[in-house]
């Protein structure tokens, strides 16, 4: 079987340009003689549901790209698509091949219904198991579909897996192919013995930053095929369900690079974000903080240095002015591109960041070109708060001051535009509990941990403490990112790099009730609570939206696909596939383990 991954950049919902692209890489494969041709994911309709009062319109269109793309596909080709359940994103594949549609995911569940002769329906979501170009496919779109190959002793030769996630720091198994080595696929590929192919996009959808490097991953552990990162690619391999290895030309796994891959995600982020907003340029301000420093080098990457308008802001600081004006040299912004703004006579410090930010907006307005912040998770979970901001994206608004400071020193083994003085000052939060401590890089690392243990992984303030020690701190931190939810600054769009923002952890407004450390004898009794708690596991059937009227496509192919896509939209028997709240792991699932940094601090695993 020769497969074929379609390693593409799309823009969601452009359905006319996206299937014009799918028919001219469907030509190439044919030519290659390929079986099937993968498209990623998101290629058609994203990583995110329309809202309810678009829907129609939307299924409406993509049925009918689906239906034109029968016609124009060159060869068999396996096409994600995207609907919901209840809120919960809900993705399918459709495998168009000789003239017809056939959605995988409803196959295999109409055949479990069949097998059981209609009297109820699957206890659990089927997994699609079909006979084609002489193997046995199976296609996974989630971690827990991986493992329920596993477990579930499905009989498949080959997995596609059809990833979803963007790339996140905490999880390093949605770098695809560039993590073999430390991620998850090595061990899905020998559990089911199957050959794993992983299909990735390529660039932002919603905030989100794909990063490719799609692969085909041999059942015992050789890596056959792999696409380049942050590259449009198209893939071709071929597949033998018989074999048993070795190949005769492995491709020897990349080391994973944590900060490096971090930085691609980050530079194609904003450059993606600038080019949604209608610019090809961005400007910032540069006040010789670390943070500014690292944005200003992260927009000169993405852009290119004469597509970057710099405000230098002197505040009569020798240290931090002598950075700023070093940096833009450095980074060979041209002199044309950068203006200054005095503020050393400004006694008040948080009037003359506002004052800075009120520049940037006029500087924004006049040239056209998008306002960055330089905000880091850290700052924004812990505060101060700083409600003004001219910033339309923030790129380091989900990224912690840790990683912050290890990518500024990436950023400065590739050229040394990063004065050293910039390092001098970390901002580390003050927290209490942590002056036994010995160093502010020390302090700050046991900072992030402590927050990406309660917002990635989702661990209660007693199992930190467990692990961590430092009780005062751990709940002092916690509560502070509490506290501070109602007020927290919005500083534009943030690209997301972890599994969590701040955004999608922020809990209830205005609940009275904090969590403490508990005793173990006390969490014992947390199961019987829960029973006392539970109030059954049947729930009312949803009430039926509003009875549609004649409108519907005349077109009996399009109605019956379009009532294929609103029923898996609302439901129709499906129940979501992904993690159930409160196992952790944010947007990609729970992945077991303790958080991984990208910064090497002082802190083991014990």
């Amino acid at each position: 079987m020769r497969i074929a991954i379609a390693q593409m950049s799309t823009s969601a919902g452009d359905f006319e340009g996206t299937s014009r692209r799918m028919a001219e890489l469907s030509e190439s494969a044919a030519k290659k003689g390929v079986d099937l041709l993968v498209f990623p994911a998101p290629a058609l309709c994203g990583i995110t549901p329309v809202p309810y009062v678009d829907r129609e319109g939307f299924l409406l269109d993509l049925a009918e790209c689906l239906l034109d793309l029968v016609d124009r596909l060159a060869c068999p080709c396996l096409v994600p698509v995207l609907t919901e359940v209840d809120g919960v994103p809900l993705p399918e594949a459709m495998l168009i091949a000789d003239g017809s549609i056939v959605p995988v995911r409803l196959t295999a569940y109409l055949e479990a219904v069949a097998a059981s002769d209609g009297a109820e329906r699957p206890e659990s979501q089927p997994l699609p198991e079909m006979e084609f170009a002489g193997a046995r496919l199976g296609v996974a779109f989630t971690y827990d579909d991986l493992d329920d190959y596993d477990e579930y002793q499905y009989d498949v030769d080959v997995i596609v897996f059809l990833s979803g996630y963007g790339f996140a720091t905490d999880d390093v198994s949605s770098a695809m192919g560039s993590s073999l080595t430390e991620g998850r696929f090595l061990g899905d590929a020998e559990a089911t013995g199957a050959w794993i192919v992983g299909a990735s996009a390529v660039g932002s959808y919603d905030a989100q930053v794909f990063c490719g490097s799609s692969f085909v991953l041999a059942p015992w552990g050789e890596l056959a095929a792999q696409a380049p990162s942050f590259e449009e690619d198209l893939l071709v391999c071929d597949v033998d369900a018989s074999a048993e290895g070795p190949l005769s030309d492995p491709l020897t796994p990349e080391v994973f690079d944590a900060p490096l891959m971090t930085w691609g995600a980050l530079t194609r982020g904003l450059a993606d974000a600038c080019s949604l907003m209608g610019s090809d340029e961005a400007c910032l301000v540069v006040d010789g903080t670390l943070g500014s420093s690292l944005v200003a080098a992260l927009a000169t990457d993405a852009l290119g240095p004469t597509r970057v308008r710099a405000l230098v802001a002197s505040s009569g600081d020798d240290a931090a002015d002598g950075v700023s004006e070093r940096l833009v040299r450095a980074l060979r912004i041209p002199g044309d591109r950068v203006e200054r703004l005095d503020l050393s006579g400004e006694k008040d410090h948080d009037a003359a960041l506002d004052l800075a930010q009120a520049r940037l907006a006029a500087l924004a307005r006049r040239t056209g070109a998008v306002a960055l912040g330089s905000s880091d998770k850290t700052g924004l979970a812990l505060g101060p708060v700083r409600p003004l901001s001219a910033a339309r994206v923030s790129p380091l608004a989900d990224l912690y001051r840790s990683d912050v400071v290890a990518l500024a020193h990436l950023r400065n083994t590739i050229s040394p535009a990063i004065p050293a003085a910039a390092f001098s000052s970390l901002g580390v939060p003050e927290v209490p509990g942590l002056e036994s401590m010995p160093s502010d890089e020390v302090r700050l690392e046991f900072v992030d941990l402590v927050l990406s243990s309660y917002l990635e992984w989702e661990l209660p303030v007693s199992d930190i403490v467990a692990e961590r020690g430092r009780e005062e701190a751990v709940c002092a931190i916690v509560g502070r990112l509490r506290a501070l939810e109602p007020v927290r600054a919005r500083p534009g769009l943030a690209i997301s790099v972890t599994s969590k923002t701040l955004v999608e952890a922020t809990g209830p407004l205005g609940l009275a009730w904090a969590d403490r450390v508990r005793a173990d004898e006390e969490r014992s009794r947390v199961e019987e609570a829960a029973r006392a708690l539970s109030v059954g596991e049947d729930e009312p059937a949803r009430a039926e939206g509003p009875a549609r009227g004649d409108g519907a496509p005349h077109d009996r192919d399009v109605r019956d696909l379009l009532g294929y896509l609103r029923d898996f939209s609302q439901g129709g028997g499906f129940t979501p596939s992904g993690p159930q709240a409160g196992e952790g792991g944010g947007r990609h699932g729970s992945q077991g383990g303790s958080p991984q940094p990208l910064w090497e601090g002082p802190f083991s695993e014990n």
